[in-house]
């Protein structure tokens, strides 16, 4: 419950989603590298909840199987930033979604799959 704090607490089922499902090409230089390599955003996705990035990253191209450990993740990532989420929505943004479900999750958790970002940039002028 949140108790008037403004915070969520995990497993509570107050929060919402950052970015909505769709917003995957708002962090263009994510949503190429998720496009090209979905397995470095999975591993970076999963080391955010605490699981192992290079066991998520693989198992997350095991075709069939992919969507279960998407949905494992994502269902680390509702829990633990206070979100409720059906079973069932989840393994469906998790097998036929993924990479939209996979950004989704990236902006929820502030993972930072591009080296670098626009925001380290300072221009000075002399």
């Amino acid at each position: 419950m949140n108790h008037g704090t403004g915070l969520n607490i995990p497993g509570a089922g107050l929060g919402k989603w950052k970015s909505p499902l769709w917003g995957c090409f708002d962090d263009i230089g994510s949503c190429l590298i998720t496009w090209f390599f979905p397995c470095w955003t999975m591993g970076k996705v999963a080391e955010s909840v605490g699981e192992d990035c290079l066991i998520y990253g693989i198992l997350g191209m095991v075709p069939i199987v992919y969507g279960y450990f998407r949905h494992v993740i994502r269902e680390k990532v509702a829990f633990r930033s206070g979100i409720k989420e059906e079973v069932w929505e989840s393994l469906l943004i998790s097998y036929f979604l993924p990479l939209c479900g996979n950004l989704q999750e990236r902006t929820q958790n502030n993972v930072q799959v591009v080296c670098g970002s626009t925001d380290d940039i300072k221009i000075t002028r002399k």
